[in-house]
Protein backbone atom coordinates (compact mmCIF):
# COMPACT_ATOMS: atom_id res chain seq x y z
CA UNK A 1 0.00 0.00 0.00
CA UNK A 2 1.21 3.45 0.99
CA UNK A 3 3.71 2.14 3.58
CA UNK A 4 7.26 3.16 2.60
CA UNK A 5 9.21 0.04 3.53
CA UNK A 6 12.64 1.31 2.53
CA UNK A 7 12.16 4.58 4.41
CA UNK A 8 10.70 3.05 7.58
CA UNK A 9 12.77 -0.17 7.86
CA UNK A 10 15.18 -0.34 10.79
CA UNK A 11 16.19 -4.02 10.68
CA UNK A 12 17.96 -6.20 8.19
CA UNK A 13 16.47 -9.70 7.83
CA UNK A 14 19.23 -11.15 10.06
CA UNK A 15 18.67 -8.48 12.71
CA UNK A 16 14.93 -9.09 12.64
CA UNK A 17 15.42 -12.86 13.07
CA UNK A 18 17.52 -12.23 16.19
CA UNK A 19 14.98 -9.73 17.54
CA UNK A 20 12.10 -12.14 16.88
CA UNK A 21 13.89 -15.03 18.62
CA UNK A 22 14.48 -12.85 21.68
CA UNK A 23 10.84 -11.75 21.67
CA UNK A 24 9.49 -15.31 21.48
CA UNK A 25 11.82 -16.81 24.10
CA UNK A 26 12.20 -13.94 26.57
CA UNK A 27 8.88 -12.11 26.22
CA UNK A 28 6.05 -14.16 24.69
CA UNK A 29 6.88 -17.45 26.44
CA UNK A 30 7.23 -15.70 29.81
CA UNK A 31 4.02 -13.65 29.60
CA UNK A 32 0.60 -14.71 30.92
CA UNK A 33 -1.52 -16.28 28.17
CA UNK A 34 -5.27 -15.74 28.54
CA UNK A 35 -6.26 -19.00 26.80
CA UNK A 36 -3.78 -21.12 28.77
CA UNK A 37 -4.38 -19.25 32.04
CA UNK A 38 -0.62 -19.35 32.55
CA UNK A 39 2.55 -18.51 30.60
CA UNK A 40 3.53 -20.72 27.65
CA UNK A 41 6.80 -21.65 29.38
CA UNK A 42 4.85 -22.86 32.42
CA UNK A 43 2.56 -24.92 30.16
CA UNK A 44 5.65 -26.41 28.51
CA UNK A 45 7.15 -27.34 31.87
CA UNK A 46 3.90 -29.02 32.95
CA UNK A 47 3.88 -31.04 29.74
CA UNK A 48 7.49 -32.13 30.21
CA UNK A 49 7.54 -32.80 33.95
CA UNK A 50 3.87 -33.56 34.55
CA UNK A 51 1.49 -32.78 37.37
CA UNK A 52 -0.07 -34.80 40.19
CA UNK A 53 -2.93 -35.73 37.86
CA UNK A 54 -1.03 -36.29 34.61
CA UNK A 55 2.48 -37.68 34.03
CA UNK A 56 4.89 -35.66 31.91
CA UNK A 57 6.23 -36.80 28.55
CA UNK A 58 9.86 -36.16 29.51
CA UNK A 59 12.46 -34.12 27.70
CA UNK A 60 12.56 -34.56 23.94
CA UNK A 61 15.83 -35.88 22.45
CA UNK A 62 18.46 -33.21 21.89
CA UNK A 63 18.71 -32.02 18.30
CA UNK A 64 22.10 -33.10 16.98
CA UNK A 65 21.77 -32.07 13.32
CA UNK A 66 20.50 -28.49 13.43
CA UNK A 67 21.04 -28.02 9.70
CA UNK A 68 18.87 -31.06 8.95
CA UNK A 69 16.05 -29.62 11.08
CA UNK A 70 16.31 -26.29 9.23
CA UNK A 71 16.26 -28.06 5.87
CA UNK A 72 13.20 -30.10 6.85
CA UNK A 73 11.24 -26.85 7.18
CA UNK A 74 12.54 -25.15 4.04
CA UNK A 75 10.47 -24.87 0.86
CA UNK A 76 11.44 -27.24 -1.92
CA UNK A 77 11.28 -27.73 -5.66
CA UNK A 78 11.23 -31.00 -7.58
CA UNK A 79 13.49 -31.20 -10.61
CA UNK A 80 15.17 -33.72 -12.88
CA UNK A 81 18.97 -33.66 -13.07
CA UNK A 82 20.35 -32.78 -16.49
CA UNK A 83 23.90 -32.75 -17.88
CA UNK A 84 24.11 -29.04 -16.96
CA UNK A 85 22.79 -29.69 -13.44
CA UNK A 86 19.47 -28.31 -12.31
CA UNK A 87 17.66 -25.05 -13.06
CA UNK A 88 15.37 -23.29 -10.57
CA UNK A 89 13.92 -19.89 -11.46
CA UNK A 90 16.28 -19.64 -14.46
CA UNK A 91 19.35 -20.06 -12.22
CA UNK A 92 21.67 -23.01 -12.84
CA UNK A 93 23.11 -25.10 -10.01
CA UNK A 94 25.72 -27.82 -10.37
CA UNK A 95 28.07 -29.99 -8.34
CA UNK A 96 29.50 -32.78 -10.47
CA UNK A 97 30.60 -35.15 -7.71
CA UNK A 98 27.12 -35.17 -6.17
CA UNK A 99 24.82 -34.97 -9.20
CA UNK A 100 26.72 -36.97 -11.84
CA UNK A 101 25.14 -40.34 -11.13
CA UNK A 102 21.61 -38.87 -11.18
CA UNK A 103 21.84 -37.23 -14.60
CA UNK A 104 18.86 -38.33 -16.72
CA UNK A 105 17.91 -40.91 -14.05
CA UNK A 106 14.67 -42.79 -14.62
CA UNK A 107 11.85 -42.96 -12.12
CA UNK A 108 12.00 -46.42 -10.46
CA UNK A 109 8.18 -46.70 -10.49
CA UNK A 110 7.66 -45.26 -13.98
CA UNK A 111 10.71 -46.15 -16.11
CA UNK A 112 9.47 -44.13 -19.08
CA UNK A 113 9.70 -40.93 -17.02
CA UNK A 114 12.72 -39.07 -15.70
CA UNK A 115 13.08 -39.09 -11.93
CA UNK A 116 12.22 -35.93 -10.02
CA UNK A 117 14.48 -35.06 -7.08
CA UNK A 118 13.93 -32.77 -4.11
CA UNK A 119 15.94 -29.54 -3.95
CA UNK A 120 15.49 -27.33 -0.89
CA UNK A 121 16.62 -23.74 -0.56
CA UNK A 122 16.80 -21.08 2.09
CA UNK A 123 14.85 -18.11 0.70
CA UNK A 124 17.25 -15.75 2.48
CA UNK A 125 20.16 -16.99 0.35
CA UNK A 126 19.49 -18.90 -2.86
CA UNK A 127 23.14 -19.15 -3.93
CA UNK A 128 22.99 -22.79 -2.77
CA UNK A 129 20.27 -25.41 -3.05
CA UNK A 130 20.27 -28.61 -1.02
CA UNK A 131 19.85 -31.83 -2.99
CA UNK A 132 18.19 -34.72 -1.19
CA UNK A 133 20.00 -37.89 -2.19
CA UNK A 134 17.31 -40.63 -2.10
CA UNK A 135 19.90 -43.40 -1.83
CA UNK A 136 21.68 -42.22 1.32
CA UNK A 137 18.75 -40.02 2.48
CA UNK A 138 20.96 -37.02 3.15
CA UNK A 139 21.06 -33.43 1.88
CA UNK A 140 24.04 -32.12 -0.09
CA UNK A 141 24.73 -28.45 -0.96
CA UNK A 142 24.73 -27.59 -4.67
CA UNK A 143 26.10 -24.10 -5.50
CA UNK A 144 25.43 -21.83 -8.44
CA UNK A 145 26.98 -23.28 -11.58
CA UNK A 146 28.52 -19.83 -12.09
CA UNK A 147 30.03 -19.21 -8.67
CA UNK A 148 30.99 -15.64 -9.59
CA UNK A 149 27.35 -14.60 -9.14
CA UNK A 150 26.55 -12.84 -5.84
CA UNK A 151 24.36 -14.45 -3.20
CA UNK A 152 20.82 -13.08 -3.35
CA UNK A 153 17.57 -13.72 -1.54
CA UNK A 154 14.40 -15.08 -3.10
CA UNK A 155 12.75 -11.68 -2.53
CA UNK A 156 15.58 -9.92 -4.37
CA UNK A 157 15.17 -12.38 -7.23
CA UNK A 158 11.46 -11.58 -7.44
CA UNK A 159 12.17 -7.84 -7.40
CA UNK A 160 14.69 -8.27 -10.23
CA UNK A 161 12.22 -10.28 -12.30
CA UNK A 162 9.56 -7.58 -11.84
CA UNK A 163 12.07 -4.94 -12.92
CA UNK A 164 12.95 -6.92 -16.05
CA UNK A 165 9.26 -7.36 -16.86
CA UNK A 166 8.76 -3.58 -16.49
CA UNK A 167 11.62 -3.12 -18.94
CA UNK A 168 9.77 -5.30 -21.42
CA UNK A 169 12.12 -8.27 -21.30
CA UNK A 170 10.23 -11.32 -22.54
CA UNK A 171 12.86 -14.06 -22.23
CA UNK A 172 14.37 -13.72 -18.78
CA UNK A 173 17.53 -15.73 -18.21
CA UNK A 174 20.28 -16.02 -15.63
CA UNK A 175 22.58 -13.45 -17.26
CA UNK A 176 19.78 -10.86 -17.42
CA UNK A 177 18.85 -11.55 -13.79
CA UNK A 178 22.32 -10.90 -12.38
CA UNK A 179 23.03 -7.98 -14.71
CA UNK A 180 19.80 -6.31 -13.54
CA UNK A 181 20.58 -7.19 -9.92
CA UNK A 182 23.94 -5.42 -10.27
CA UNK A 183 22.25 -2.32 -11.70
CA UNK A 184 19.65 -2.26 -8.94
CA UNK A 185 22.27 -2.65 -6.19
CA UNK A 186 24.35 0.14 -7.70
CA UNK A 187 21.28 2.41 -7.77
CA UNK A 188 20.45 1.55 -4.13
CA UNK A 189 24.00 2.35 -3.01
CA UNK A 190 23.92 5.61 -4.96
CA UNK A 191 20.58 6.55 -3.36
CA UNK A 192 21.94 5.78 0.12
CA UNK A 193 24.98 7.96 -0.55
CA UNK A 194 22.78 10.82 -1.83
CA UNK A 195 20.51 10.55 1.23
CA UNK A 196 23.46 10.66 3.63
CA UNK A 197 24.86 13.67 1.80
CA UNK A 198 21.51 15.47 1.95
CA UNK A 199 21.21 14.83 5.70
CA UNK A 200 24.62 16.45 6.28
CA UNK A 201 23.54 19.68 4.51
Amino acid sequence: GEYKSEKEAVFTISEFEKWFAIFVVEVYHQRYHTALKKSPIKQFELGIFGTEERPGVGLPPKIIEETRVQLDFMPYEERTVQTYGVVIDEIHYYEEDILRRFINARDPQYPTRKQQFIFKRDPRNISVVHFFDPEVREYFPIPYRNTSHPAISLWELRAVRKQLEREGKEEINEDLIFEAYGRMRAEEESAIARTKHARRL
